[in-house]
C-alpha cells in the first residue's frame, strides 16, 4: 500500500487531484450538515457531492442553492478554490502530455508494439532492408522499431526519408545494454536484425555485435536474429552469441561476383531473386507429410498448377540431434543401449544438424528427409 501510494505522489498532477477529492468529499458533507433541511428535495451524501462538483468547476447549474449563511460561505470557499485548482490540474496534464511526447521523439520510453521488426543498430543497409521487408506479404504492415544510438534530429531526419509514420518507433540508447533493449519490447518482436555501425573499426563493430546478440537472447530467447558480420571471422561468434544466421559482407559480395561467371546478365536475375515483393519472390513452406512419400516430378507439376510457384529446392531444417536418431531401436544392441539412457533419466543430446538445402533434387531423391520446400513466386 505504501509502495502505490510513493509511486502516486510521484506523479506531477498527484497532490492536486488528492487536495481535489478531500475538498469534495468536505464539502458534500458541509453541504449536507448546512442545507439537508433547508432544501424542497431531500439533500443526501450524492445530492451534496454534486452540489460540491457544479460548483468547484463553475458550472452552477442552480438546482441546488445554498440558503444558510454558513452553507453560502461553504460555496463561496469553494468556488474560489476551484478556480486555481482546476487551472493548476489542467497545466499538470497538459505538461506530462507536451514531456511525453518530447521523449518519445528522444526515443526515451518502452514501445508497446507487438509482432515487430526489431533492427538494433543502423548503416547504409538499414534503409534497403526495411524497403524489401516492407515489400513482403507477412511484413507489410508490421510495426518497426530502431535502437540505436543516434541523436533524436538524426532520426527525425531518417523518419520522413523511410516514411513509415507512426509504423517506426525510435529507442535511443546503447544496444549492448539491457536496460536499452527492454524498451523495445523484444520478447513480442516477429523478426530482429544486428547492423553494425560503420563509424568505428570492423573489429570493434563486430565485438558490440556479439554483446547485443548476448543482450537480445537475455530476454528474447525465441524471436528469430539476423546479423550482419563485418568480417568473415565474426561469424561463427555471432552464431556462439544467439545469432540465428549470421552473414558477412566478404561472403555475400564474393559469391555474388561469382555468380555474374555464367554470364553478365545473371546480375539481374540475382537482383529480382532477391527483390522482395509477392512476384517472383522466393517462398519457403512446409512439406506435408503426402508430399513427402511423393516424387520431386510430380511436385512441381502439382504446385505449377495448383498456385503457379515454381519449386526450386528442397530443404532440411536445423535440429538437435538425439541418440534416437542415430540409433535403430529394431537391433538388439541399439535397443538396449537406448533403454539404458532412458532408464538414467537422459536424452542423449549428440549435438546440432545443421540445415541442407538441395536445388532440383531429381526425380530420384527421397524426401522424406527433408521439411520444407522453397518455391519462386509466379512473376508479373
Amino acid at each position: 500500500m505504501r509502495t502505490l501510494w510513493t509511486k502516486w505522489t510521484e506523479k506531477p498532477f498527484a497532490w492536486p487531484l488528492t487536495l481535489m477529492g478531500v475538498i469534495l468529499a468536505a464539502s458534500a458533507v458541509g453541504f449536507v450538515s448546512c442545507e439537508s433541511g433547508t432544501q424542497q428535495e431531500p439533500v443526501g451524501l450524492f445530492e451534496g457531492l454534486w452540489w460540491a462538483m457544479v460548483t468547484l468547476f463553475t458550472v452552477g447549474y442552480g438546482d441546488f442553492v445554498p440558503r444558510t449563511t454558513a452553507g453560502r460561505l461553504l460555496g463561496m470557499g469553494v468556488m474560489v478554490s476551484g478556480i486555481g485548482l482546476v487551472s493548476t490540474i489542467t497545466g499538470s496534464f497538459a505538461s506530462t502530455m507536451v514531456e511525453r511526447r518530447a521523449q518519445k521523439r528522444r526515443g526515451l520510453l518502452p514501445v508497446s508494439a507487438e509482432g515487430h521488426i526489431l533492427i538494433m543498430g543502423w548503416n547504409g543497409h538499414g534503409a534497403l532492408l526495411l524497403e524489401r521487408l516492407r515489400r513482403m506479404p507477412e511484413f507489410a504492415r508490421s510495426p518497426v522499431v530502431l535502437a540505436a544510438d543516434m541523436e533524436p534530429a538524426r532520426f527525425e531526419e531518417l523518419s520522413e526519408t523511410l516514411g513509415l509514420g507512426s509504423d517506426l518507433s525510435f529507442v535511443r540508447g546503447d544496444t549492448t545494454q539491457k536496460a536499452v533493449l527492454e524498451r523495445t519490447n523484444p520478447a513480442k518482436a516477429k523478426l530482429a536484425y544486428i547492423l553494425p555501425r560503420e563509424d568505428v573499426p570492423p573489429e570493434e563493430s563486430d565485438n558490440e555485435s556479439v554483446l547485443t546478440a548476448l543482450t537480445l537472447r537475455s530476454l528474447a530467447p525465441r524471436v528469430t536474429l539476423y546479423a550482419e558480420a563485418m568480417r568473415d571471422v565474426s561469424r561463427e561468434h555471432l552464431t556462439r552469441a544467439g545469432v540465428t544466421k549470421a552473414l558477412a559482407r566478404e561472403e555475400l559480395t564474393g559469391r555474388a561476383m561469382a555468380f555474374l561467371a555464367a554470364h553478365p546478365v545473371m546480375h539481374e536475375v540475382l537482383g529480382a531473386l532477391l527483390a522482395g515483393g509477392a512476384a517472383g519472390s522466393l517462398r519457403y513452406r512446409a512439406l506435408t507429410p503426402e508430399e513427402k512419400s511423393r516424387r520431386w516430378p510430380e511436385i512441381v507439376k502439382a504446385n505449377l498448377e495448383q498456385s503457379g510457384q515454381l519449386p526450386l529446392a528442397a530443404c532440411r531444417l536445423p535440429r538437435e540431434l538425439k541418440l534416437s536418431d542415430v540409433l535403430d531401436a529394431s537391433q538388439a544392441l541399439d535397443s538396449y543401449i537406448m533403454e539404458l539412457f532412458q532408464a538414467a533419466g537422459k536424452d542423449a543430446p549428440l549435438g546440432s544438424r545443421g540445415p541442407k538445402v538441395v536445388l532440383n533434387p531429381g526425380p530420384d531423391a527421397d524426401l522424406s528427409a527433408f521439411d520444407g520446400l522453397i518455391s519462386l513466386e509466379r512473376g508479373q
